[in-house]
């Protein structure tokens, strides 16, 4: 009863504040690459934004962006097999 009812309805908000840190991770992750110098996608901004590399700095924020909203499509995805209101939701149908 806990497992097919309560679960399904406690992990929900779960899932959603994970979708809502993805970017707050990955600019975690960009400052900790700067501040310690760790060669990384952070570190190649930097040195962009220091060399006026433009196209460069274009393309790891593409880059950056690409990888937060496929993360977050992931979640949309994994939210419509834990939730099947939102199934019914997007079908276009009321419950």
């Amino acid at each position: 009863l806990v497992r097919k009812y309560a679960i399904r309805n406690a992990i929900l908000p779960q899932i959603t504040g994970l979708a809502l840190q993805l970017g707050v991770i990955v600019a975690g992750a960009l400052v900790t690459e700067i501040v310690f110098s760790y060669p990384g996608i952070g570190y190649l901004i930097l040195a962009a934004i220091q060399n006026q590399d433009y196209f460069l700095i274009q393309g790891c924020f593409l880059f950056i962006i690409v990888g937060v909203l496929l993360a977050n499509f992931a979640i949309d995805i994994i939210y419509v097999i834990v939730d099947p209101r939102t199934r019914i939701g997007m079908a276009g149908e009321t419950a």
